[in-house]
Order: structure tokens, then C-alpha cells, then sequence
């Protein structure tokens, strides 16, 4: 008798047996079924007994108690975070700590099966409005991070003009997509707020519309509350999630409005009959129109997704003739709204967004050519290494994302077939048979992930990894929930096995804030170079404010962080590469101040320099000084103070301000003729002496 091994049938049982028989097999033989185990690792055939949820569904359970313990965590992030202001060493790690106590003990009641599916919203509430308010606690006052200022000098233009489409050199594409400022310059002249409180207002409301509608998402297209929660929480993992997609920037809008947008088109598959879901098509067609004059890349993304999603809807067998021209009529405005948004206002996001994706794509190509060195991991511009726990955090949490996408990708696929307890992979029969199409659509999003790690191993290609990393955690999120409920929890009952996946969980949280923010989590004790929001502080601020108020609006050149206090706080324009393309750096950092930088700065129309000494102590944090050119980018050693105040010797150019630090040259008389002296008449009159008096040069 053959005894088989493995979670086999009877009838497979049987065969095996019949088949050993055949090959001359006798006696008793022990064989494990290897293929068996990989199926089940793998997840070829559906098991999902174990999803749902088994408590009262209108039960609030444990949620009260996990609020208190997030309080109670936010206090520890506050006295971090104003240690770190004091110089603490140990206010980071700290605050890191404070994040995971808000995350690890809501995470394993979550996971847990005995939740509700009330208790779960809950918990996700509570969790969503902690994370935002460690946000706040980070930059309690104003502004600090670069993309910030760049759409906080549009909202300026809009409540000073009154009207849109004004240029913005520091980002010429934000006046195009005005969504986020329309909402907030409203606010502004309803309430009375500042900008910085209304944009707070905004971004809380659309970081709890973001979770909402994401639970609700998933839980529909999986029919399970409990999934719909853990892929919540996965999603909490993004690198963007905690601080990039709450900063004030048109992404932080835009994602929120993406969730509604598959949100309304999966609420528009499912509901009953042929006309009754078109109320909601129109609801969708609103949120697609407002979504393309709010962000490009996310609208583009959109359209993606819905034309895949029309695609699997053609092909899905039992779809109705009315489901069908649904999703391609949703698919064709996703992407007629874009196109025709772009032909509207005139859309330059090519000048900027092309040269990145090149550069991005030919590092790649060398990277994998093995003809150039990568970028050194954990290692910043400055050449200051990142503690280890941070480099083991990170290689953790990356690890189980890719683990949780190898048990939870084809298992996703079977989860999603109609029939319960079979493989859809075979027979071919089959492979046409799917529940929801934006399920299929986001299960192959996954695919993204890798690339996106890819990315992130070049210079040039950080940012292309950092943005296709958070867009691909909408399928990463479900499919590792699906892989956590089906096979790593299956139908256990109790803690133990919860708790050491909300701990995964929240490796993967963590690692997520670290690679995208790592040390410069919080606002350090002093000025560090170049290092955005490290380098916001109040001198900046103060020579800023100095220009608005004796200078009037003039057009300045200055460096990266200086040209951003300029054009919010001192409402001057600031020039840039990305408007005018001529590079102004190479005339400030020149040894000399000859034809060829004269003539730069003249063309540019030029008539203040902004001078700050502090670049001379240090490399620039986030690896470049002014605009990221090819000159810029190949610092090795500081700047030259003697460099920078070559100015001094000009005889057309005038010490405007100083203050010991930053320096102001007034450089508009450059390549203008001087006019001849005209003596005056004689009167018989003495004449007076100009004399400067000692308070004048300040």
C-alpha cells in the first residue's frame, strides 16, 4: 500500500496509488507530495474559510482602547520631536517608536478574525487621523518641506490675482492643476484661516476620504470586511504614505480622488439591473474630469487602470452587454479628460517629467549592463551612513512585501474565481471566470513593485521608484491581505499568530517612512545645507520677509532653499531652470564675474543675487545647491566663500543686505552704459558733500 503524504483527496489518493502500481512500485513507500506543498504555498487552489470575520458587526469592541493608546503614543512623538529641535540623539529612534506603538497593537486586533467589521472601520479611523496628527506634530507651525512651498506660491497667486493659470517658476506645471489650491484659496476667503491652516483642514479631510473609500473598495471587489482592513494597513506601508501624500501637493489630493474614482466604478458594476447605475457612472465621470485638473501622473494612472479594467470586463464571461459598454465608456473619458485638460491649459509636463524618466531608465539599462556603479544604498549625498537599524528595517520590510507577493499574487487570482474550492488555473475552461476585473487589473499592478525597487537603486531614477512604488501598493495592499488571510492567519484563533504579523506589518510601515524619509524624519537641532526641510529655519525667513517688505517684488537668483522662502514668504520672483532654462548657479558659484556670467545673468533678467555662506560648510543633503544641473551635480568638496562674494569687487553692483550669513547684491545695473555726469549750473552756492551715514548698509 502506498502511503501518500500532503492534503490530497481520496481520488487523488487513489490515482497516485494506481500510478506507483503501474511503475512497479510494491510494498509501503512513504512519498511527500513536494507539488502539493507548492500549490499550497503558492495558493493554486482557493481557501477562503477562514476571511470573514466571526463578531457582532455593529460592535465597537477594543476601539476605545486602542484611541487612548494612540494618545497617549502622539504625546511620546511630541517629546520627540521637540527633543530632536533641542539636539537629542535618541529623539528619532524615539519617535520611530511612537509610530509603531500607534500602528502594531490596532494592526493585530485587525488581523485577529474576532473583529467587526465595525471595530475594523474604527480601528482604521483611529489609526489614519494618528498617523496625520505625527504629521502635524512635525511641522506644527508652517510649511517645511520643498514640494510644499512649490503650491504654496500658486495658492498665493490665487488669493492676491484672483485669478488662475499664473506662472510659477519654482513648478510651471502646479498653476495647471489647480485643484488642491482652488479648494484651499476657498477656504482661505470663507474662513478666514491662513493658508498653512486651511491646507491642514484639506489634506485631514482627504487623507480619511483616501482610507475610507479604500476599505470600501476592497471590501467590495473581495466581499470580505476583514481583507478589505488588513490591505488598509498594508497600504499604510507605502514609502509616501505617512509624510509624502500629506504634504501639500497636488499628489495628496489626487489620491484620494483616485479611490473614489474605482470606488464609484466598482459601485456602478455591481449594482442590479441596466439602468440603475447610471447615476453613478456620472458621479464617476465627475470625479475622472476633477481628477485630470488636479494631478497629471495620477489621472494617467487612472486611465490605466480603468482601460485595463474594460479590457477584463470584455473578456470576463458573464458580463452583460450594459456592463460592458459601462466600462468602456468610463475607460474612453479617462482618457479623453486628461488629453483634453492637457490641450486646454497647455500642458509642459514633458520638459520636466522626460528628462527624469530618461535619466532614470539609461541608469537602469547601465545598472543591469553592469557598466556603472549603483548608487550606494543607505549612504546620503553627504556620505553619512544610515544607522544600522535603519538598513536592517528597510531590507526587512521589503523582504516581506516580496514575501507576501509570492504567496498572495496567483493566490488572488484563484480567490477571485467564481467557483469556490478550485483552481482557476486549470482546466483553460476557466481562465475567463472572474468575479471583478479591477481585481484581476490590480493584482497585475503588483508587477510594479519590483520595478519600482529597481528604480530606486539610481541617482537619477529615486524619484521614479519612490511615485510607481506608491501607486503599485493599491495592488500590493490587497494582495498581501489576501495572502495574509487565506494562508500566513488561515484559521487560527489565537494572538500569538496575529501579533507576529501586525509586527511584520509594522516592519513594513517603518521601513517604508525610513527609505523615504530616513534621519531627516524630524526637524534637527541646526542649519544643515541643502537638506529641504532641515534647512528651513528662521534666518531664511526673516531675510525673506526683508525683501517684501524694502524691496518690493524684484526677480532674484538664489539657491534652492533661499528661492523657496523668497517666493512664498517675500512674494519675489525667483528664477529657474525648469521657466527660463538658463542656469543661474553658474554665475554664483563662478571664480569670476566675466562676459559669460554677466551675460547669463543679464538674459535672465536678473536683478538681485541672494547669496548664503552657509553653503560653504557642508555638501548639499539631498545632493545638489541650485537646480540640479550637470555642474550641480558634481560637487565634491563645499563652495567657496570667494566665490560667492566676488560680487564685492564688481564696481556695477551694489551690497543691498547682509546679515552675516546671506547676502543680497543688487546686479540690475550689469551690462547697462553709464551715463555721463552733467555739471550742474553755478549758483555761487557751496556745494554739499554726499556722505553716507553709517546706518544706510545694513
Amino acid at each position: 500500500m502506498t502511503v501518500v503524504k500532503g492534503r490530497t483527496s481520496p481520488d487523488e489518493q487513489k490515482a497516485y496509488q494506481d500510478g506507483a502500481y503501474r511503475h512497479g512500485y510494491a510494498g509501503s513507500v512513504a512519498i511527500p507530495r513536494v507539488d502539493l506543498w507548492i500549490a499550497a504555498f503558492l495558493g493554486l487552489r482557493r481557501q477562503d474559510s477562514a476571511v470573514g470575520g466571526v463578531a457582532d458587526p455593529s460592535s465597537l469592541g477594543m476601539s476605545p482602547v486602542f484611541a487612548f493608546l494612540c494618545s497617549c503614543a502622539l504625546v511620546v512623538a511630541a517629546l520627540a520631536a521637540n527633543a530632536s529641535r533641542l539636539g537629542e540623539g535618541w529623539a528619532v529612534p524615539t519617535f520611530y517608536c511612537a509610530i509603531a506603538v500607534i500602528f502594531l497593537p490596532a494592526a493585530a486586533r485587525i488581523i485577529h478574525p474576532r473583529a467587526s467589521r465595525l471595530e475594523r472601520l474604527a480601528l482604521i479611523v483611529i489609526v489614519t487621523s494618528a498617523l496625520f496628527v505625527v504629521r502635524v506634530i512635525r511641522a506644527p507651525v508652517a510649511f517645511i518641506d520643498h514640494d510644499e512651498f512649490l503650491h504654496w506660491a500658486t495658492v498665493n497667486d490665487i488669493l492676491e490675482a484672483g485669478r488662475l493659470f499664473l506662472p510659477n517658476p519654482l513648478l510651471p506645471v502646479s498653476p495647471l492643476y489647480p485643484g488642491l489650491e482652488l479648494i484651499t484659496s476657498a477656504l482661505v476667503n470663507l474662513s478666514g484661516l491662513s493658508v498653512f491652516a486651511a491646507g491642514l483642514i484639506v489634506l485631514a479631510t482627504a487623507r480619511l476620504m483616501l482610507m475610507l473609500a479604500l476599505f470600501l473598495l476592497f471590501e467590495k471587489i473581495t466581499d470580505s470586511a476583514r481583507i478589505a482592513s488588513i490591505a488598509c494597513l498594508i497600504y499604510m506601508g507605502s514609502s509616501t504614505f505617512l509624510l509624502f501624500d500629506v504634504h501639500y501637493s497636488y499628489e495628496s489630493l489626487a489620491i484620494p480622488m483616485l479611490a473614489a474614482v474605482l470606488l464609484a466604478s466598482e459601485c456602478r458594476r455591481t449594482e442590479p439591473g441596466d439602468t440603475a447605475g447610471w447615476p453613478t457612472v456620472v458621479a464617476t465621470v465627475v470625479l475622472i474630469v476633477a481628477l485630470a485638473a488636479t494631478h497629471h501622473l495620477t489621472s494617467y494612472f487612472c486611465t490605466a487602470l480603468l482601460c485595463g479594467t474594460a479590457v477584463m470586463e470584455c473578456l470576463r464571461q458573464g458580463a452583460s452587454a450594459m456592463q460592458k459598454r459601462r466600462a468602456i465608456l468610463l475607460a474612453s473619458i479617462a482618457v479623453i479628460a486628461p488629453v483634453a485638460w492637457s490641450r486646454i491649459v497647455g500642458n509642459p509636463t514633458g520638459s520636466y517629467i522626460l528628462p527624469v524618466l530618461e535619466g532614470g531608465i539609461h541608469e537602469v539599462a547601465q545598472l543591469v549592463s553592469s557598466s556603472t556603479s549603483t548608487r550606494k544604498l543607505f549612504v546620503s549625498d553627504t556620505g553619512a551612513l544610515a544607522p544600522a537599524w535603519q538598513r536592517y528595517l528597510t531590507m526587512a520590510g521589503v523582504a516581506l512585501i516580496c514575501l507576501g507577493l509570492l504567496t498572495g499574487f496567483l493566490r488572488s487570482l484563484v480567490f477571485n474565481g467564481q467557483h469556490r474550492n478550485a483552481s482557476i488555473l486549470w482546466p483553460p475552461t476557466r481562465w475567463r471566470q472572474w468575479r471583478s476585473s479591477l481585481l484581476q487589473i490590480l493584482v497585475l499592478v503588483t508587477l510594479a513593485y519590483p520595478v519600482s525597487i529597481i528604480f530606486r537603486l539610481t541617482r537619477s531614477g529615486w524619484e521614479i521608484g519612490n511615485r510607481i512604488g506608491s501607486l503599485s501598493f493599491l495592488g500590493v495592499a490587497i494582495v498581501v491581505a489576501v495572502a495574509v488571510a487565506a494562508f500566513w492567519h488561515g484559521t487560527s484563533r489565537g494572538w500569538l499568530r496575529a501579533t507576529a504579523l501586525a509586527a511584520a506589518a509594522t516592519t513594513v510601515l517603518i521601513a517604508g517612512v525610513i527609505s523615504s524619509e530616513g534621519p531627516r524624519i524630524l526637524v534637527p537641532a541646526g542649519y544643515e545645507v541643502s537638506a529641504d526641510s532641515s534647512s528651513i529655519e528662521p534666518m531664511g525667513i526673516s531675510a525673506a520677509r526683508w525683501t517684501r517688505q524694502w524691496l518690493g517684488g524684484q526677480h532674484f537668483a538664489a539657491d534652492r532653499i533661499n528661492r523657496l522662502l523668497l517666493s512664498t514668504y517675500g512674494r519675489q520672483r525667483v528664477s529657474t531652470t525648469l521657466e527660463s532654462g538658463q542656469d543661474t548657479s553658474m554665475a554664483i558659484t563662478a571664480a569670476d564675474l566675466g562676459p559669460m556670467e554677466r551675460k547669463l545673468l543679464i538674459d535672465s533678467g536678473v536683478g538681485f543675487v541672494m547669496v548664503d555662506l552657509r553653503l560653504t560648510t557642508g555638501l548639499p543633503g539631498v545632493g545638489v545647491y541650485f537646480d540640479g544641473g550637470a555642474q550641480d551635480r558634481n560637487h565634491t568638496v563645499p563652495l567657496q566663500s570667494s566665490s560667492l562674494l566676488k560680487f564685492n569687487s564688481e564696481p556695477d553692483v551694489d551690497r543691498t543686505f547682509d546679515n552675516g550669513f546671506m547676502v543680497i547684491f543688487d546686479v540690475g545695473r550689469l551690462g547697462k552704459a553709464r551715463q555721463p555726469a552733467v555739471p550742474g549750473k553755478r549758483t555761487g552756492e557751496p556745494v554739499q558733500p554726499l556722505e553716507r551715514t553709517d546706518g544706510d548698509l545694513q
